[in-house]
């Protein structure tokens, strides 16, 4: 369903998705008026009504499950982790598929990244051009090598 909402809406709706993943975590207002816009445009799906329904002030456990209708309502599914494995898939689907900052997704890599003899495929690409990545000298480059690595995750990751 993204494909009918224009790409700032799409782009919104990934920033919401990506929330989930960080570390100050969802801001419930951040999807609340994300809702009220769609809305407005003219998206009328039961969870974009409900959630553009809530208070912007009420607390993310009351408006989470809703906030994950509103997502799925638009393609973008955002599981509920369970362990470790799930947060990491979690991560890599935000990075390569909601366009996650770099700088939220390189920390956590480093961290479960194992040594280069047991890593697979996708670790190593994705090493293989943070190194390259380091080692680029204009911003546009750096973009690029950024661009290869979402790339390499979709290549190994399956959409959720």
């Amino acid at each position: 369903m993204t494909e009918t909402v224009g790409r700032e809406l799409v782009a919104r709706l990934h920033r919401v998705a990506v929330e989930f993943v960080l570390s100050e975590g969802l801001r419930v207002e951040d999807a609340v008026v994300l809702a009220e816009d769609l809305v407005a445009a003219g998206f009328t799906g039961s969870a974009t009504v409900e959630v553009a329904s809530l208070e912007r002030g009420v607390i993310r456990s009351d408006a989470e499950p809703q906030i994950r209708e509103l997502l799925a309502e638009y393609g973008i599914r955002v599981p509920v982790p369970t362990d470790e494995d799930d947060e990491y898939r979690l991560l890599l689907t935000a990075f390569g598929y909601w366009n996650l900052a770099l700088h939220f997704f390189e920390g956590p890599f480093y961290v479960r990244i194992p040594a280069w003899e047991d890593q697979g495929p996708l670790d190593r690409t994705l090493v293989t051009l943070l190194d390259r990545r380091d080692h680029e000298t204009s911003p546009d480059g750096r973009l690029s090598v950024e661009d290869e690595m979402r790339a390499a995750v979709r290549a190994h990751v399956p959409a959720v």
